[in-house]
């Protein structure tokens, strides 16, 4: 391939189908709606900060938006799908500083995340076989081919949710919220209501790892990841008021994160490789290395679980010393 770009000059294009096409028809992508401020400080009331967040995490779903129904980049699937968690996240901690119907975009925004994950689950399953593509080829085959069409039966119902009258009422009416930006009634300075509503968050994450022994199930494991990501998102808005503190608190939480996922994509892509084994719909012999298969994904997963009982950035975790250090800043902030 390299001989032919060469003896021809090719080089690789750097805009996608969808912006050619756009630019071939002399238009341009819709920009951005502009609803208002998005920076965060300290100077500013909670309900502020958390209109500018939503804000924020808001341009970003919509931004890739045009990317996930072209389909070309995974990424730009799951960074919508990470958008909408941010939205939830944030709507769920700042419940008190917004309107009451907040409550219902959160229900809006499971419903859309959750067809993005149907989508974005079966490119994760697909990236990891094909980093197997060493093993069976001829069973690779058939199991790319039904994961294929699972993919491809995912993504219709996805874009028929993005073109439903639910998804276009929801960019409406939330884009109308966040532009008026009206807090239910006065909320006090971030300075003073972050400690409490950033301390709830770590007191449940604490709580998972002094529970977790090497007898704790799976769901364990993946209950402290989901809760150590619900208190990164609520610091990292806050990092340019906290500085290094919730800098460090922030990184220790993503590697725990990160050390966790792998265990959680192993369990998700077993199941999947056994549902798919039993569906009946393979021959025999692929259905039994995809119950081989099953069986390889716990094992490694179980490794893993293992390990980061083990693991420093679990011990540091458990030691407390950066939430220490961060509460002890948030606390001088806020002037106790």
């Amino acid at each position: 391939m390299g001989w032919l770009r060469s003896s021809l000059e090719l080089r690789p294009t750097a805009t996608s189908k969808f912006e050619t096409g756009l630019c071939a028809a002399g238009l341009e992508p819709a920009v951005g709606p502009d609803l208002g401020p998005t920076e965060v400080d300290a100077s500013m009331l909670a309900g502020e900060v958390a209109f500018a967040i939503l804000r924020r995490h808001f341009a970003t779903m919509l931004a890739h938006e045009f990317g996930v129904r072209l389909g070309e980049d995974p990424e730009e699937l799951h960074d919508m799908r990470v958008a909408t968690r941010r939205l939830r996240a944030a709507l769920k901690l700042y419940r008190e500083f917004l309107p009451r119907r907040a409550e219902r975009y959160e229900r809006d925004l499971r419903f859309f995340a959750s067809a993005l994950g149907d989508v974005r689950d079966v490119d994760v399953h697909l990236e990891r076989l094909a980093a197997e593509a060493s093993r069976d080829g001829e069973v690779l085959d058939e199991v790319f081919a039904a994961l294929e069409e699972r993919r491809a039966d995912a993504r219709r119902r996805m874009l028929n949710v993005l073109d439903s009258d639910r998804y276009e009422r929801f960019v409406a009416s939330f884009s109308g919220m966040l532009r008026r930006g009206r807090s239910p009634e006065p909320a006090g300075p971030i300075i003073e209501v972050a400690p409490d509503l950033v301390g709830s968050h770590y007191k449940k994450v604490r709580k998972d790892v002094e529970a977790l022994t090497k007898d704790s199930p799976p769901e364990d494991f993946h209950d402290l990841r989901k809760k150590g990501k619900r208190l990164r998102y609520a610091l990292e808005p806050l990092r340019g008021i906290y500085g290094k503190p919730a800098d460090k608190m922030v990184d220790l939480l993503k590697t725990v994160q990160d050390d966790l996922g792998d265990n959680q994509d192993l369990i998700v892509a077993a199941d999947l490789m056994r549902g798919l084994g039993l569906s009946g719909d393979l021959a025999p012999r692929v259905a039994f290395s995809l119950g081989a298969m099953a069986e390889r994904y716990a094992r490694e997963a179980a490794e893993i679980r293992a390990s980061f009982l083990e693991s420093r950035p679990l011990r540091v975790l458990e030691g407390g010393k950066p939430w220490k250090k961060l509460r002890k800043t948030m606390h001088k902030k806020a002037g106790g």
